[in-house]
């Protein structure tokens, strides 16, 4: 046994010095200790949150970090690597992991598919936390009145965000393909979008139906938090413990019809990166319930009698042309050379939030909020006490039943229009960047069209 041993150690170290000499530097090898699947597995783990907490330090502090990984200048590493070298048992990982890793590790900084994109997208992911994190500022700022299940919802997107980092590692390491492609972890990672949607509409439904911003539904928040635990637990045990791959779909493809079910009336077959029904339907789930919202708002500002929430329902709009870019990218299949409507997603997230950002201190000062250090704390708390919302309780015009049916049949119609539709028609299989810009255009237009003539309505009746 001892023998065995020795000769593995010379193999593994013959295997070193030729990568070496192919290489040409020793700085492209990586040195791990091995000696069972099991061991492996608790490495992978390991080294996955270790990625993981790095990345998310690197998001808001340092974008260059997770690169310190993989050149021993991250302290946890060099506390590890000093360590005598020869109680390590080792193994060699091929180069084109190691950059996969490295790469995957860029792919999560950039955050929410931008894995998909070019750096332009990424670096309007970036951009984008910040503008939020002042919205979310000044949104629950206690002048403003926001319902509180509405507050915690818009706060609950920060964990869509931070899943998308560990997903996005996964199906760069794991697959070597963006997340767009690996369905059973994008249709993961966009449910936590469906339930932002859902705690931000339930929230002002509920504040405007009882005259109060203080309901909370702890149970709908529990829910909450219990998927996004079960989203993260999918995502670690995945593709090691269950054995998913790339094309694994999504709560196991849920009404998907047999891939030859319309072959016979000259329907084209999908491409193995197609979305599946459960994924299309959250996507368009969460589509809606945005546009729902944003009616809500708009109602909330006449419950409140406070008009500066309208300008809310303004700054959402971009928002939610960020969502149809996504969809538009989807149905064509995430043709590479559309790879621009990433970009474009990023780019109007990124606008998206410092509109919503504008919009919440609008609000905010409308209702007595002063700048820190520069104006009387108990001056601006007494000017807020006398600004309080009142909110006129307005029942509301269906009942919760038939609203959820009808939110259902419109999105599972939606998904099985798109996701078969499709397949008797030429254009998703072209790159067709003109049609793909008016598809992403038009919805938001319309919405735009809409509140532009209620605003004209309302001002006529005034």
């Amino acid at each position: 046994k001892t023998r065995k041993m020795n000769l593995r150690k010379r193999l593994d170290m013959c295997c070193i010095s030729k990568q070496i000499a192919e290489t040409g530097s020793t700085s492209k090898v990586l040195i791990m200790t091995d000696v069972s699947r099991a061991q492996r597995a608790a490495f992978a783990r390991g080294s996955f949150l270790l990625l993981l907490a790095v990345s998310c330090h690197a998001f808001a502090f340092n974008p260059a970090a997770p690169h310190a990984i993989f050149q021993g200048r991250h302290p946890v590493l060099r506390a590890r690597s000093s360590r005598p070298a020869a109680s390590l048992k080792l193994r060699m990982v091929s180069q084109e992991m190691v950059q996969g890793v490295v790469d995957a590790s860029q792919a999560g900084l950039h955050l929410a598919f931008a894995d998909q994109g070019s750096n332009l997208a990424g670096k309007f992911f970036q951009a984008s936390l910040l503008p939020y994190l002042a919205f979310l500022y000044f949104l629950n700022n206690n002048g403003a009145k926001t319902p509180k299940l509405s507050g915690f919802g818009f706060g609950f997107l920060l964990l869509f965000v931070i899943a998308t980092i560990p997903t996005g590692i996964i199906s760069k390491t794991v697959y070597g393909v963006s997340l767009a492609d690996v369905d059973w972890l994008h249709g993961s990672a966009e449910a936590l979008l469906t339930v932002t949607n859902i705690l931000i509409a339930v929230g002002f439904r509920d504040a405007m139906s009882s005259g109060t911003a203080e309901g909370e539904r702890g149970t709908l928040k529990i829910v909450a938090i219990a998927i996004a635990a079960l989203v993260a637990g999918a995502a670690a045990i995945g593709s090691p413990v269950l054995g998913f791959e790339a094309h694994t779909p999504f709560l196991a493809g849920l009404g998907d019809l047999p891939s030859n079910f319309f072959a016979s009336m000259g329907a084209a077959s999908e491409p193995a990166n197609a979305l599946s029904i459960p994924t299309w339907a959250i996507h368009f789930s969460s589509v809606f319930e945005w546009i729902f919202a944003m009616r809500l708002v708009w109602d909330y500002a006449d419950a409140s009698k406070d008009q500066t929430w309208k300008g809310l329902t303004w700054g959402m709009l971009p928002l939610h042309a960020s969502g149809v870019a996504a969809c538009t990218y989807h149905f064509f299949y995430n043709n590479p050379d559309l790879s621009f409507l990433v970009a474009l997603q990023a780019g109007l997230t990124c606008l998206g939030n410092f509109t919503v950002a504008i919009a919440a201190a609008r609000i905010a000062l409308a209702n007595g909020w002063k700048v820190p250090f520069f104006s009387s704390t108990e001056a601006a708390s007494q000017q807020g006490d006398e600004k309080k919302q009142f909110l006129e309780s307005k029942p509301p015009q269906e009942s919760d039943t038939m609203l959820i049916a009808k939110l259902a049949g419109l999105t599972v119609t939606s998904a099985y229009l798109v996701k078969y539709g499709e397949l008797f028609l030429s254009l998703p299989f072209q790159a067709n960047a003109v049609a793909a810009i008016a598809m992403v255009a038009t919805p938001p237009a319309l919405l735009a069209s809409f509140y532009l003539q209620k605003a004209a309505a309302a001002q006529e009746a005034a």
